[in-house]
C-alpha cells in the first residue's frame, strides 16, 4: 500500500512539474532577449585618448559593455568615408574595432549603409565612387562591393554573424536610383529591391556566408502602416531575408502604445524575427521640441533617471512579445573629447567626461 501512494505521489509531482514547465514556456523570459549597442565610434574614442569609467574608475569599453549585459556589437560601415569626425567607418577601422570586440566575446552585426557618409530616412548619399553609374552597373557595384567587404572580414577572423544590408530605408538608399518614392509619388520598389538583393547576394556568396541572417532595417518603430506597407513589398517582390530591423526613438517615431501596436501586428503577419536595431534616450537635461519633424512624446523625464527609466520599460514592454529577439542602443559610447570633431550627444549612456550614467545596467539580466 505504501509503494502504491508513493507512486501516485510521485505521478501527481511530475504532472505538475510538467503543467508548471508549459505554463512558464508560454511566458517571456528574461533571458529572451539578447542585447547590443552601436559600438562604431569607440575605437576612435579610444584612440584619441578618451576613457570610459565606472564608479571613476577607467575600464575598457568592451569590458565595461559586457559586464553590463551587452552581447552584439553593431557596427556601420561607409564606403569612403573622409575620416573627420564620426565619419571614420572605412573598411580599415571596422576590421579592426571587430577584432576588439571580438576579443571581448562579442558577436559582430554589420550594417551596411552604402554610402560615404550618413544615412537615414532623409538623406541616402550614393558614394562618389559609384555616382555616375548606369543602374545595371550599380546594381553590380553593390554585389562585388558587399561581397569585397565580407571576404575582407573573414580573412580578418571577424565574420560577422548578421548582416544589415542598408541603414533606416524605408524611403529607399543610393538616391536617385534607389530612392523609393518619385516626385509623382509613385513607389519604385522595384529598384530598390534589386539592389537590396544585389546586397545580399554579396553576402550569401561568400564561403560560410549563406547562414548569415540578414536584416532589412526601417525607421518605422510607432508606425503600423508605414511598416506593412514596406515589409509586404519586400517580400512580394522576393527579398530574402530573416530579421525585421526597426528604429525606435520616441521624439520620432511615437509612444510605447505605437510601438506594441506595431509589434503585435508584425509578429501575428510575418515569419521573421523583430529587433529593435537603434533605440536611446536623452539623460543631460535636454529634449528635443516638438516640431514638424518631431512628436510631442517624452515618456520620461531627459535626465540620468529618465534615461534608465526608459530602457527598464522598454525592456520590459520587448519582452512580452517572443518574434522581438534583440534591442540595440544607438551610440550608447559618446564622449566628449576637445578637438577630435566628434559631437557628444546627450543621448549616450556616458556623461561628457566618460562617467557611466546609471542607464548603462538597466539591462541586466539581475536588475
Amino acid at each position: 500500500m505504501k509503494l502504491i501512494l508513493l507512486t501516485i505521489a510521485v505521478l501527481l509531482s511530475a504532472i505538475s512539474c510538467n503543467k508548471a514547465q508549459e505554463n512558464s514556456n508560454d511566458l517571456p523570459t528574461e533571458d529572451q532577449l539578447v542585447y547590443g549597442g552601436d559600438f562604431s565610434i569607440m575605437k576612435k574614442n579610444e584612440d584619441l585618448g578618451g576613457q570610459y569609467k565606472s564608479n571613476g574608475k577607467a575600464i575598457e569599453g568592451f569590458r565595461l559593455f559586457k559586464d553590463n549585459g551587452y552581447s552584439w556589437c553593431r557596427l556601420r560601415i561607409f564606403h569612403t568615408p573622409d575620416m573627420e569626425g564620426p565619419v571614420c567607418n572605412n573598411l580599415k577601422y571596422t576590421i579592426s574595432l571587430a577584432q576588439k570586440a571580438s576579443q571581448y566575446g562579442f558577436k559582430i552585426f554589420l550594417d551596411f549603409h552604402y554610402s560615404d557618409t550618413w544615412t537615414d530616412p532623409g538623406k541616402q548619399f550614393t558614394p562618389a565612387a559609384w555616382k555616375n553609374l548606369d543602374f545595371a552597373v550599380l546594381t553590380d557595384s553593390v554585389y562585388q562591393y558587399t561581397k569585397n567587404v565580407m571576404t575582407a572580414m573573414k580573412s580578418a577572423g571577424v565574420f560577422p554573424e548578421m548582416v544589415q544590408i542598408g541603414n533606416e530605408i524605408n524611403n529607399g538608399m543610393l538616391w536617385p536610383h534607389g530612392k523609393l518614392w518619385d516626385n509623382s509619388g509613385n513607389a519604385r520598389w522595384d529598384e530598390l529591391t534589386t539592389l537590396l538583393k544585389a546586397g545580399i547576394r554579396g553576402v550569401k556568396d561568400v564561403h560560410g556566408g549563406a547562414d548569415i541572417p540578414i536584416v532589412i532595417h526601417a525607421a518605422t518603430g510607432g508606425n503600423l502602416v508605414e511598416s506593412d506597407n514596406f515589409y509586404s513589398n519586400m517580400l512580394q517582390r522576393g527579398v530574402n531575408f530573416d530579421v525585421i530591423g526597426l528604429s525606435y526613438y520616441p521624439w520620432w517615431h511615437g509612444t510605447f502604445e505605437d510601438l506594441e501596436k506595431n509589434l503585435q501586428f508584425l509578429s501575428n503577419k510575418y515569419t521573421q524575427e523583430i529587433s529593435i536595431v537603434e533605440t536611446a534616450y536623452f539623460a543631460n537635461g535636454w529634449y528635443p521640441e516638438p516640431s514638424k519633424d518631431v512628436l510631442d512624446v517624452q515618456p520620461f523625464p531627459p535626465t540620468e533617471q529618465g534615461q534608465y527609466d526608459f530602457l527598464k520599460a522598454l525592456n520590459t514592454r520587448l519582452q512580452n512579445y517572443p518574434k522581438v529577439t534583440s534591442v540595440y542602443y544607438w551610440k550608447p559610447d559618446g564622449l566628449e573629447i576637445p578637438g577630435s570633431g566628434i559631437p557628444y550627444l546627450g543621448r549616450s549612456l556616458f556623461d561628457r567626461n566618460g562617467n557611466a550614467f546609471k542607464g548603462i545596467s538597466a539591462w541586466k539580466t539581475e536588475n
